[in-house]
């Protein structure tokens, strides 16, 4: 884990943190946000615990983990969404499962007895879905793309207040 400040990445170490293997990397470069100052980076790899202090000065925050493995997902974000500042930029990935070729079914089916014996959680969403998921905890959506099989989103904290009226 990177802890905030002023960031020297590559995407080699990228590649070998994020489960978004370079494609991250050029995804975050793409949108300038190494340049941000304050950038927080939470690895899938490693566990450290933040508390409300930790994260009032962060600008960027960057989650290596795709949100289909987040096992209480809607938790995390309403979590991340009380800690975080007003326009703090929150980055992530998740796998699109709505859109895999073939029988979805099958597909699905596949998956989750795959994540059983993993023991892994599997959340089966699409783009609008964690749309609609990051609106409800208070994010707005800048951009989200697809790139090699994972969707890649970029939002933004925004004050409730702001949205009301």
């Amino acid at each position: 884990m990177i802890s905030y400040g002023k960031p020297n990445f590559s995407s080699d170490n990228f590649r070998l943190t994020a489960e978004g293997g370079k494609n991250f990397f050029h995804y975050l470069k793409s949108f300038n946000l190494f340049k941000e100052p304050e950038l927080l980076i939470l690895s899938p790899n490693i566990h450290f615990y933040y508390d409300e202090n930790d994260l009032k000065g962060v600008k960027t925050f960057l989650l290596l983990r795709k949100l289909n493995l987040i096992k209480d997902l809607d938790n995390f974000l309403h979590t991340v969404s009380l800690i975080l500042p007003v326009n703090a930029n929150f980055v992530g990935c998740f796998s699109d499962s709505k859109t895999l070729e073939g029988n979805s079914f099958l597909s699905e089916l596949s998956t989750r007895f795959n994540n059983f014996l993993d023991s892994r959680t599997d959340h089966v969403m699409d783009k609008e879905d964690v749309s609609e998921l990051l609106k409800r905890h208070g994010f707005r959506i800048i951009d989200m793309s697809d790139l090699s099989g994972l969707t890649f989103f970029y939002s933004q904290t925004y004050s409730p207040s702001a949205t009301t009226g």
